[in-house]
């Protein structure tokens, strides 16, 4: 399975949530994972999505990654799921899930908008995780 990971992040590579998709990844060699840092790249993404459309055009499943800092995704993820809507990237059918990282203050607010457009954007949306920020650093987190 082709599985393209939107990190949200504006850390890009330094971010926690990324951090906990490659731990994932490690421990699913059997797919193939494609990180597109939104968070880092929003303002190239505005003036040429192509690649990005392309990306989300290809893949089984497409990850919502991203920090939730004061209730709500990261303005840089907001803005691209503005941009996969603007663009018609059909992605109608596809897979959908997310994995954000805080310390659950109000991080359903953040989840659910991102629930409702993959709805919209007719995704088949899996339910999603909501980790802790240091989930990865015990035994009992990485389970």
């Amino acid at each position: 399975m082709t599985i393209l990971v939107l990190n949200g992040s504006p850390k890009g590579e330094n971010s926690i949530t990324l951090q906990t998709v490659r731990y994932w990844e490690q421990l699913h060699p059997e797919h193939t994972f494609h990180v597109l840092n939104v968070g880092m790249q929003i303002k190239a993404l505005e003036r040429d999505f192509s690649t990005a459309k392309k990306a989300l055009e290809s893949a089984d499943l497409i990850l919502f990654s991203y920090p939730v800092y004061s209730f709500v995704v990261p303005s840089q993820l907001h803005r691209f799921v503005e941009l996969m809507k603007e663009s018609h990237a059909d992605v109608r059918g596809k897979f959908a899930t997310q994995l954000s990282t805080s310390k659950h203050f109000y991080d359903v607010t953040a989840q659910t908008f991102i629930e409702e457009n993959a709805y919209d954007l007719q995704l088949h949306y899996i339910r999603g995780l909501s980790a802790d920020m240091e989930d990865l650093l015990s035994e009992k987190g990485r389970k």
